[in-house]
């Protein structure tokens, strides 16, 4: 991801659950922060999104690029899950990469 990317938090069960399903949310590459959160679907989506599950220490531990609609994905050990719709001209996280979330 590049630095200084903006970010929006979902931190309602409902603002979890509806994630990017709504297209205007993040629709100018911002990557959606699902807190907390260990288990994500595209159930209901018309595009693909990119995803990175992140444990308590801010290490990424499973990072996923273009997951096509009506998937689930999860990880055990995540606390959070950063999503953005699909973008493969841009960067993403990969396994084993360090984020910093200030809240």
């Amino acid at each position: 991801m590049e630095q200084g990317s903006s970010v929006r938090f979902a931190p309602t069960l409902v603002s979890r659950m509806v994630g990017l399903l709504r297209k205007k949310i993040c629709a100018q590459g911002e990557v959606l922060v699902l807190l907390p959160c260990k288990s994500i679907h595209t159930l209901g989506m018309r595009e693909s999104i990119d995803v990175a599950f992140v444990d308590v220490q801010g290490v990424v531990l499973k990072s996923m690029r273009a997951l096509p609609p009506w998937r689930f994905a999860s990880c055990r050990h995540a606390v959070c899950v950063l999503e953005r719709r699909s973008d493969e001209e841009k960067p993403w996280f990969e396994a084993s990469d360090v984020v910093e979330l200030l809240l």
